[in-house]
């Protein structure tokens, strides 16, 4: 089997991921697969606290990026991460076919995987992903500064900063030292490269069988961006649509996990999001 259509299976990168499964039962064909792609800086660990209120119900994936972390040695691209996401997805899940996962840089990849191949994609549950317009995009189109803002600022934070711009998250052991890791421009730039090209054009080629949430934390993402990306999802498949927390940051996973767990729960499970999650398109019946 190939991944992107050129690159045979066996010479896609392998993705390194921490693996949770619940305990088997009797006749059992295997719980559903979700996995877990992190956003910029970060790695697996960010959904640690998140991933305790799944682990009964559902086979876990928690990825490490490419150029992230245990997958430092891949260089990052869309490409490879995809393709590494084909590979784990045909190797690792019976049905080969999963929901996928992803806030902030995941949540981009995640609507990428699902554009590429429908085929092996479940769900989408994502955050904090709508294209970039305005102040923001611009950042985007200057990678070079940006991830040098951002690799200058991580050398000046300290542990106690560094949470409290967390929303008040309780520390999950090893996370900052696996960020200050990954901050530093030779990671973050091609990120950001890539990051800009997407548009809502984009989230428009994504097959109209794969049904898509995309949520954005109220304090810090663009909401206006968030429902313009919902709108199009939307026209593609109508079961799809946005969302937003309102007193989530953007990286909420480490503020309300159990919150985001109970979202991603809810959209699994095709049932209503939990009233936290505001409706900014509307939901067919």
């Amino acid at each position: 089997m190939a991944t992107d259509g050129t690159t045979p299976i066996e010479d896609a990168p392998q993705l390194a991921f921490t693996r949770l499964t619940p305990p088997a039962k009797p006749a059992d064909a295997g719980p559903p697969a979700i996995v877990f792609l992190h956003g910029a800086e970060s790695c697996h660990l960010e959904f640690t606290r998140v991933a305790t209120h799944l682990t009964a119900n559902y086979d876990l994936f928690l990825v490490d990026l490419p150029a992230h972390s245990r997958s430092k040695h891949i260089p990052f691209s869309f490409d490879n991460t995809i393709n590494g996401l084909v590979r784990l997805i045909t190797t690792y899940v019976g049905e080969k076919k999963a929901h996928i996962v992803g806030l902030s840089l995941g949540g981009f990849l995640a609507l990428a995987f699902a554009r590429r191949h429908p085929d092996l994609v479940r769900s989408v549950w994502c955050t904090g992903c709508a294209p970039f317009t305005g102040t923001r995009l611009w950042f985007m189109q200057h990678p070079r500064l940006l991830s040098g803002i951002v690799t200058v600022a991580s050398k000046l934070a300290t542990e106690k900063t560094f949470w409290a711009t967390l929303g008040g998250a309780e520390p999950i052991p090893g996370l900052r030292e696996e960020v200050q890791g990954n901050q530093n421009m030779a990671t973050l730039r091609p990120v950001y490269e890539e990051l800009a090209l997407i548009t809502n054009d984009s989230l428009a080629a994504i097959d109209g069988t794969v049904r898509v949430a995309i949520v954005a934390g109220g304090k810090l993402d663009n909401v206006a961006d968030t429902t313009a990306a919902g709108v199009v999802l939307q026209k593609q498949n109508p079961a799809s649509g946005a969302f937003v927390v309102r007193n989530a940051i953007h990286w909420w996973s480490l503020q309300f996990p159990e919150l985001f767990a109970q979202g991603v729960r809810a959209w699994i499970e095709e049932r209503a999001m939990p009233e936290e999650y505001e409706p900014l398109t509307t939901l067919s019946p």
